[in-house]
């Protein structure tokens, strides 16, 4: 073989090798996980809720505040886990209480002054990142606490007539409303509702009311229609007459609530305000 047909034949070889190597299998490169990113760790995160909750309520032995008790149950709990009892009045955070895990519940309390407008929710919390901030559901009596621990009673007169000597309440309506917290959860009612009507300030009639269970909790009304009481002969100038209810609850409590004042003058009965 002749030296040209040698290089010529070693070129071919050559070029050929180099065919297959760039149609053969490319060596692959291993992937490389990315890092994981903060958006991705919060995708991880447990989705963190309750199964039950409940609210329960003290009053203190003064009429200002009651205590407020909290339960919540978690959908799962792990170590390291931690919940807070969010309290808001009116929507501005008022206080936010660690809790105590303890017989597989959150528990917590607060104490809460008399102010209307508390909302009630609580904040959980995991080692892992995860958080959820759930409303616990409460009534009015909790969301109101200064008219939930109030005790008072109203009369109305909305129409009365002065003639021969007698004084008749045409139209009217009298209401008693006990406290909904109580200092002992005792259950307060109206035990006795009266009408009085006073000759300066001194008692000269009255009339019994049967009071009946009222639209709100732990109320009781009354309506007065065409009720009379008698008017001394010897009423006399400037003397003053007063019709008021006057009522006891249960607890021992007395309430009195004023309805309409008259003044006698020129000897005629006048100036009725009610």
């Amino acid at each position: 073989m002749n030296k040209k047909r040698l290089c010529a034949l070693t070129a071919l070889t050559l070029a050929a090798a180099m065919t297959l190597g760039g149609c053969g299998g490319k060596e692959e490169t291993p992937e490389v996980s990315a890092p994981q990113t903060a958006a991705s760790e919060e995708a991880a995160a447990r989705e963190l809720s309750l199964t039950d909750s409940t609210l329960g309520v003290t009053a203190w032995s003064s009429p200002n505040g009651a205590t407020v008790d909290l339960t919540a149950v978690p959908s799962e709990h792990a170590k390291d886990d931690s919940a807070e009892f969010v309290v808001r009045l009116n929507g501005k955070d008022m206080m936010r209480i660690p809790c105590q895990w303890e017989d597989n519940a959150y528990t917590a309390s607060a104490d809460l002054n008399a102010e209307d407008g508390y909302s009630y929710s609580v904040a959980l919390s995991g080692k892992d990142g995860a958080y959820a901030e759930i409303p616990v559901s409460a009534s009015e009596t909790l969301t109101d606490l200064a008219d939930s621990l109030e005790s008072y009673c109203s009369l109305t007169l909305d129409e009365t007539e002065l003639s021969e000597g007698d004084l008749t309440i045409l139209n009217g309506y009298a209401i008693v409303q006990a406290p909904r917290i109580t200092a002992n959860n005792e259950n307060v009612a109206c035990a006795q509702a009266t009408l009085v009507l006073a000759l300066d300030g001194e008692e000269i009639g009255s009339v019994a009311l049967t009071m009946a269970p009222g639209e709100t909790e732990r109320s009781y009304d009354a309506s007065i229609t065409d009720m009379s009481f008698t008017i001394p002969d010897t009423i006399g100038e400037g003397q003053e007459l007063t019709l008021r209810l006057d009522a006891v609850l249960t607890d021992g409590q007395n309430l009195t609530a004023q309805g309409g004042s008259w003044t006698v003058e020129n000897g005629s009965i006048a100036n009725a305000v009610g």
